[in-house]
């Protein structure tokens, strides 16, 4: 008998085993792993935000910032922040994408808007990331 052959058949037992030992790992991960919480179950979270200057002017340029904290004060560094506008003219309380930044390690954020833009209704949004939920700042108008 070829010895390579008792080698391949000795084997199969061994590699149908391991297979079964991998989906099973796999089915654990996508059972507990992946399944995300309610909304309701997750740690709640606050976006505050400001314009500076306060009430900035046609032609002037300015800044959006604000803080994201959870609702105990913690504050959330590194998420994603996606500033939201309403341009003059548009549908009130229709936001449109505007930017996205992350936070600093403090929580806080910035964004720049140039004296071009437009006179603007402004909020801010955090999409919230497990375990933290979502938030939306209050609308701040500007050079209205």
């Amino acid at each position: 008998r070829d010895i390579s052959m008792c080698m391949k058949l000795n084997h199969r037992p061994q590699m149908r085993w391991g297979l079964g030992i991998i989906c099973g790992i796999c089915l654990f991960l996508m059972i507990s792993g992946v399944s995300a919480l309610p909304q309701e179950e997750r740690v709640p979270t606050i976006i505050s935000i400001a314009l500076d200057p306060a009430h900035p002017q046609i032609g002037q340029p300015f800044y959006i910032t604000g803080t994201l904290i959870s609702s105990t004060g913690e504050p959330l560094g590194n998420k994603w922040i996606t500033l939201e506008s309403t341009a003059a003219g548009a549908t009130p309380g229709k936001f449109q994408y505007l930017k996205v930044t992350r936070t600093e390690r403090d929580g806080s954020y910035m964004f720049f808007r140039p004296a071009a833009s437009p006179p603007e209704d402004l909020q801010v949004r955090f999409k919230g990331l497990y375990p933290y939920a979502a938030s939306v700042s209050d609308v701040v108008t500007a050079k209205k």
